[in-house]
């Protein structure tokens, strides 16, 4: 079977899955996310606007309403997603929806605003690797290395990517002044590919570095 037919088939089922329960958001939710990861996102919209019109129940609404969110955030929209996000009022979903705001102000180079939604969602969620490591981020990108380093530790206590290992080792390379670290290294085995292709940005540290040292 090629993947484009079992793409075909994954719809399929689950559009037979709503004609057989039109009454539950999750099937309109289910297909809409799948659209999402084959990136079609047009079709998604259109579904989850429909969907959501059918509705009146407050879990329903606003399950949708995130997928909708979803849909303009992988589309690049981050404004409407952010519309969207927060107009979300169910607790479960408001704690993902803030981390989803905050990530589409880290992605629009809003960094006081993703700081702000991001720490709502850390203060709900306090072990999340995910949102730790967006903080993380967040407070690299304002030149804030002590505090990256305290929220990509924390993050590191349950996640271990490459990309994560990386921008900890950028915060090691700003606070020691060392080229070469274990986070460099670690996310080098993880990942070759990601390291070389990220290397600019240690050449782009190190010379910002080499300039600071002039001007001492």
């Amino acid at each position: 079977m090629t993947e484009d037919k079992k793409k075909q088939d994954i719809v399929k089922d689950l559009i037979d899955k709503i004609d057989q329960n039109p009454q539950e958001a999750e099937n309109y939710y289910a297909l809409a996310t799948v659209l999402v990861k084959q990136q079609s996102f047009d079709q998604a919209e259109e579904l989850l606007v429909k969907a959501r019109g059918l509705f009146k129940d407050s879990h329903s609404i606003d399950l949708l309403t995130y997928g909708l969110g979803n849909v303009y955030y992988e589309s690049g929209l981050y404004e409407k997603a952010n519309v969207e996000f927060q107009t979300i009022k169910e607790a479960r979903l408001k704690k993902d929806a803030n981390l989803m705001i905050a990530q589409g102000y880290y992605a629009q180079s809003q960094y006081k605003l993703a700081f702000a939604f991001g720490l709502t969602a850390l203060e709900q969620k306090p072990h999340d690797a995910d949102t730790n490591e967006l903080m993380g981020d967040v407070n690299l990108a304002l030149g804030d290395a002590p505090r990256a380093q305290k929220y990509y530790d924390a993050a590191l206590e349950n996640k271990n990517t490459a990309k994560l290992l990386f921008n900890r080792g950028v915060v090691e390379m700003t606070l020691t002044k060392k080229k070469t670290n274990i986070y460099f290294e670690q996310a080098k085995k993880i990942d070759k590919t990601y390291f070389e292709s990220s290397k600019q940005r240690l050449i782009d540290i190190d010379k910002l570095l080499s300039e600071s040292k002039e001007d001492v």
